[in-house]
């Protein structure tokens, strides 16, 4: 038998007692044995129809005692409950709960259902202030948001805390409720798990999508070559070419795309941002010559480079330095040197120019956020400690953790990084691919007037594309069979600095006057030395 687990977390006097007796009567009329476990009790309690009910078990922890992997497995072991809900603390950080439940002894006879964050919306900006962060990650961990309370407060504070909550999470359901009446007619809470309808999927899913259109596509490539392997006959060529070169694009760019996000998950965890900010040099030559280098002694994905860099912003390490450190890092990554040594074979003045003109580019954006400088106190967002789940992002204090829990972090975050670019990176093959077919090569190479063209092209697929830095130099050298190379630089060096994923990321923290200036000064410089790297070298 499995055991569903609902989470309830918020602060004392949100309100999820209430919510929770709604809860039990639900279960009550379909039958079901449910344990309670409450770890904070504030003026509401457990109704006593239920306490005194054979299927109800109630078992209470103290503020500061902790849950148990022996707690658990004595209540399902002895109860046999068809559901448990657990009434965490608002204090407490739902990590530490979700690690006990995600042990094999507890997965074996558990699943957890959802976790539902009440959210007081009278107090919650005080609360913000005084634990924003444990705050932050119960709701980033939550499936559904419940604002109790939502009609006493004005509408336009009410909108407010709704974006911010959603900046936070932005694929849970969020509910706003003014009675528990209101949460009993939720449709979710009719059935015994949470079904939540009309929940916004995440953008991930659509690219799954289309990759799974792609493979069907690809079985039936296959299903037709065997049925032209048996006497009938089918004008294949084009995609039997598109499959060669999509196959072989892939085979290998993958190997550094996964050393590279394996690489890149032990840093994070191995390497904390403050230690990075501690030792970052204060002085301008310094911080400039660091910043441009800094990817070299941290090669981190893109989803670290961001909040690394806004936190240096935020102790006091000068605009220039960071956006430096943002725009180089992802350029001078050892793995992505590599890995544009491997894909441009014999052709040492590519790798050059790729990392020449990537630190030149960082360089000159200091310089010019150094004499043009924005006001530090004015291009935040606010969400900046929430850009997205990973470690940085979080501020998980994984020192507390022991080695084999490290581990285990290191490749979940190893195996969601693959997953995230692996999807871009199929898609640039597929396009890389087909455009290579289907496209006749002297078309590029009839006019040379259309070079400036074709470097703009390259720049914008860099921007769309969103390709890991450690594996798109794979997909440019497809290219460069077909467009000048001064063009291909042109996808290799905006890629990395300014696509669609760090324009995102950065949305999480900074201002969109802010993003606007940042990507104006990269691209112009971009397309400026390019030019000039046309005249000079092609």
């Amino acid at each position: 038998m499995v055991t569903y687990i609902d989470i309830f977390t918020g602060f004392l006097g949100s309100g999820k007692t209430s919510l929770i007796n709604e809860v039990l009567k639900n279960s009550m009329e379909l039958n079901e044995r449910v344990a309670v476990i409450q770890r904070e009790t504030g003026e509401k309690e457990v109704d006593k129809e239920f306490i005194n009910n054979e299927n109800v078990l109630l078992k209470k922890f103290k503020k500061d005692e902790s849950i148990r992997i022996k707690d658990i497995m004595v209540i399902l072991n002895e109860f046999l409950p068809n559901r448990m809900i657990i009434e965490e603390n608002g204090i407490s950080d739902l990590r530490d709960l979700l690690n006990v439940l995600d042990k094999f002894q507890v997965r074996k006879h558990c699943v957890i259902n959802s976790i539902v964050n009440v959210i007081d919306c009278r107090n919650f900006d005080s609360l913000m202030s005084i634990v924003g962060q444990n705050m932050i990650t119960n709701i980033l961990y939550s499936d559904l948001i419940v604002l109790n309370y939502s009609d006493k407060i004005l509408l336009h504070k009410f909108k407010d805390l709704k974006k911010e909550i959603r900046a936070i999470n932005k694929y849970g359901k969020i509910l706003n409720i003014s009675t528990p009446k209101d949460f009993t007619e939720y449709e979710g809470i009719k059935n015994s798990r949470f079904k939540q309808k009309n929940k916004k999927k995440n953008p991930g899913d659509k690219l799954s999508i289309i990759l799974l259109i792609f493979a069907m596509i690809y079985l039936s490539f296959t299903i037709m070559r065997f049925i032209k392997s048996e006497g009938v006959v089918f004008d294949i060529s084009k995609l039997q070419i598109i499959s060669t070169i999509f196959t072989s694009i892939l085979i290998e760019a993958f190997p550094f795309l996964l050393i590279g996000v394996f690489i890149s998950s032990i840093i994070q965890v191995v390497i904390t941002r403050e230690m990075i900010i501690k030792y970052f040099p204060k002085s301008k030559i310094l911080s400039f010559i660091v910043a441009s280098l800094g990817g070299l002694l941290f090669p981190v994905c893109d989803c670290a480079i961001v909040p690394v860099a806004t936190r240096l912003i935020k102790k006091g390490v000068p605009m220039y330095a960071a956006v430096t450190f943002l725009l180089a890092a992802p350029i001078v990554n050892p793995i992505v040197i590599a890995s544009t040594i491997y894909a441009f074979q014999g052709q040492k003045l590519i790798v050059a120019l790729r990392i020449g003109i990537g630190i030149i580019v960082a360089i000159l954006t200091g310089i010019i956020f150094m004499i043009f400088p924005e006001d530090e106190k004015t291009i935040f967002t606010g969400f900046d400690n929430y850009t997205c789940n990973c470690i940085y992002c979080s501020g998980y204090d994984v020192s507390k953790i022991g080695i084999w829990d490290k581990i285990v972090i290191v490749f979940r975050h190893a195996g969601e990084e693959f997953l995230n670019s692996g999807r871009f990176l199929v898609i640039g093959a597929l396009i890389a691919s087909i455009s290579q077919t289907f496209i006749p090569q002297d078309i590029f190479f009839k006019s040379t007037n259309k070079e400036i063209l074709f470097i703009l092209i390259m720049m914008a697929a860099g921007f769309v594309l969103s390709l890991c830095s450690s594996s798109d130099a794979f997909i440019a050298r497809s290219f460069a069979r077909q467009i000048p190379i001064v063009s291909v630089l042109g996808f290799l060096v905006l890629g990395p600095m300014a696509d669609i994923k760090n324009m995102l990321m950065l949305s999480g923290s900074f201002k969109k006057r802010f993003i606007i200036k940042l990507f104006f000064i990269v691209f112009n410089l971009i397309f400026s030395i390019l030019c000039f790297t046309k005249v000079v070298f092609f």
